[in-house]
């Protein structure tokens, strides 16, 4: 609870966020990517104390009415147990493409669906929403009865690099794990990281890092 105050209280400072997951992370507290069916507004304590979860409000391009939406419907009515359970219940009209992308980039509907096969399916996804959220007319004896049905196109299952790439984007820095992690051996020879270094600066001091190259721009120069 101690931590994921923290967590909440420095929330929109990706540097200490940062720092203070890897703390938690070293406590043997596992910091879990938001998740429609757990997480709160801010982060939240879940797993009977043993994990914290991002919290939905920490999901960028995504509007504080549907988390809002998102979270009253589960209050009243149970967790959501399926896709279209969730896509049906959640009536919100802030749910529109930008905002149902984000959800499942940042990974809260893992425990709905598979990250690349919702993506490749989003316009399905957008229309189920739309007719099942739509109420039938009042004259209309077979309103009941026409319910939609979700129909998904099978996809290939994104990979963990690009799970990591759009955690990176949306919530600010990598959750499910680190591109790095894949060369531990080359880590531990780096005794030094830019958070010991910022902590114990030692001018003239030659340090070599191991790093994540991102981007590379090609600068022309007048010659």
């Amino acid at each position: 609870e101690y931590m994921a105050a923290l967590l909440t209280a420095d929330a929109g400072d990706t540097e200490e966020i940062a720092r203070l997951v890897a703390e938690a992370t070293r406590m043997k507290i596992a910091v879990l990517p938001p998740d429609v069916n757990e997480s709160g507004t801010d982060f939240t304590v879940v797993s009977s104390g043993t994990a914290i979860r991002f919290g939905l409000s920490s999901i960028k391009n995504f509007g504080e009415g549907v988390a809002k939406a998102i979270l009253e419907e589960r209050q009243a009515k149970g967790p959501y147990a399926t896709l279209s359970d969730f896509l049906s219940r959640v009536g919100s009209k802030n749910l529109n493409r930008k905002s149902l992308e984000s959800l499942i980039k940042g990974g809260a509907l893992d425990s709905l669906g598979e990250r690349g096969q919702l993506l490749l399916n989003i316009e399905a996804l957008l229309a189920f929403h739309r007719d099942a959220t739509t109420e039938a007319p009042q004259d209309s004896l077979f309103g009941a009865l026409a319910a939609p049905t979700l129909g998904l196109l099978p996809a290939e299952p994104v990979s963990l690099l690009e799970k990591l790439a759009w955690e990176k984007e949306l919530l600010g820095m990598y959750v499910s794990g680190h591109p790095l992690d894949a060369h531990q051996g080359l880590l531990a020879k780096a005794p030094m990281n830019l958070g010991k270094i910022k902590a114990e600066p030692q001018p003239g001091r030659s340090v070599i890092l191991p790093v994540l190259i991102a981007e590379v721009r090609t600068i022309l120069t007048k010659g």
